[in-house]
């Protein structure tokens, strides 16, 4: 250290992470120190791979989004070669931003300040060896790690990027007979949550508090069965056989197969399908469906594709619609999250989906959770808090968060 750099992960950090407790929730300063929170960004989110968005919305030579996450500001666009790159949103003149908005189309990447130049592969379109000494070589955008997965976005901030090759793979694989490059936002939803983004993906990892928390959630997913069962083995083979029944249709369609679980594929990502309940063809109040088949999907009752990433992404993929959630750290007590819904680009609303009925099953669930999530920041903030343990059978997938957490932290 030179004296002007601060550690991250600093002293007190380090020993809020020692004094974790092996099979209990993390220490308080984890969840709510602006410290740790820093180390968060510097260890986990300019790290690994995180989702940006989608393919498809910028599907032409020229379409762009930007994405803001620990601190950095990430230009997507779409190049003449139909390549999606990443680039910071930093000219390499003296620092401006250059795209103003969240989206936009442009032939160039133009510096509003001085209109500096770049093309959409980044290079710099000026030449100035002659009246700046420095080759326009030199000058490009600074780009990031980009991947798509059958048609998510992901990208890495880090210079030496984690190898996430077998991730982009299977989720692009798995992804496919939903043809995402052939889907619409339907809707967008932007909530606020007051909690840690720690605190929200532990949520996202048991379906512990299903039962009293989420009752349009519990008629049509098997998470409260499956929970069940390891509570009481003689349940499992009864869900065992559903489960062999619908993984024998899933390959007769072609699809790949799974099981009524949320058990991880690698070691901070899933992609399986897993059936819903009986009588059950989407992820809705009655089972019916509430759009038109999406993407090459011929047939109804194609079970759910779950695909999670730590950290800041899920999504459940549907026979006729998609759900999902990018988390975006605000600070240590606040969390951004967008709610995607994704229907079939042919789909008209009046028509093929209302709206209320699309949204209702998830905007309830996710709203749900999040008060959750609030309230259990409250009372983590408490000096009454005190990290308390986690069930052996009902919560092993939140343990096993904490675990990556802990050793990326730490490494």
């Amino acid at each position: 250290m030179d004296g002007t750099t601060p550690q991250v992960p600093t002293p007190a950090v380090m020993a809020a992470l020692a004094a974790y407790q092996p099979g209990r929730s993390l220490p308080q300063a984890l969840y709510t120190s602006p410290e740790a929170f820093a180390a968060d960004m510097a260890k986990i989110h300019r790290k690994h791979w995180l989702f940006a968005g989608y393919g498809f919305e910028i599907p032409n030579p020229g379409d762009w989004f930007v994405y803001t996450v620990a601190g950095a500001e990430i230009i997507f666009a779409r190049g003449r070669d139909m390549k999606v790159r990443g680039f910071h949103n930093v000219c390499r003149h003296r620092g401006s931003r250059i795209c103003l908005e969240g989206h936009g189309h442009s032939s160039v990447l133009a510096c509003p300040y001085h209109k500096w130049s770049y093309g959409l592969d980044g290079a710099l379109l000026l030449d100035t060896a002659k009246e700046f000494g420095v080759p326009k070589s030199e000058l490009g955008l600074k780009q990031v790690a980009v991947a798509d997965a059958g048609g998510l976005l992901f990208f890495s901030i880090a210079e030496n990027p984690p190898d996430f090759s077998e991730a982009i793979e299977t989720i692009g694989r798995k992804m496919k007979p939903h043809a995402l490059h052939r889907v619409k936002i339907a809707h967008q939803a932007e909530y606020r949550v007051k909690a840690n983004w720690k605190v929200v993906f532990e949520n996202n990892r048991e379906c512990y508090h299903c039962p009293t928390n989420h009752a349009e959630y519990n008629l049509t997913a098997y998470d409260v069965e499956r929970d069940r069962a390891v509570m009481d083995p003689s349940l499992l083979p009864a869900i065992e056989a559903i489960v062999a029944k619908a993984n024998e249709r899933f390959a007769k369609l072609g699809y790949d197969t799974g099981d009524a679980s949320s058990n991880m594929t690698g070691k901070n990502w899933r992609c399986h399908r897993t059936p819903l309940k009986e009588g059950f063809v989407t992820q809705s109040l009655d089972g019916k469906p509430v759009s038109r088949l999406m993407g090459d999907v011929k047939e109804w009752d194609s079970g759910t594709l779950r695909c999670t990433v730590f950290p800041n992404f899920w999504q459940h993929t549907n026979c006729d619609y998609a759900c999902a959630a990018r988390l975006t750290p605000i600070s240590a007590n606040e969390t951004l999250v967008r709610g995607y819904w994704l229907v079939d680009k042919d789909a008209v609303e009046g028509k093929d989906y209302e709206l209320p009925r699309l949204l209702e099953m998830w905007d309830a669930t996710n709203s749900q959770d999040w008060v959750i999530c609030e309230n259990q920041q409250a009372g983590i903030s408490s000096p009454a808090y005190e990290p308390g343990p986690y069930s052996t059978l009902r919560e092993r997938n939140v343990a096993h968060f904490v675990d990556w957490y802990l050793g990326e932290m730490r490494g």
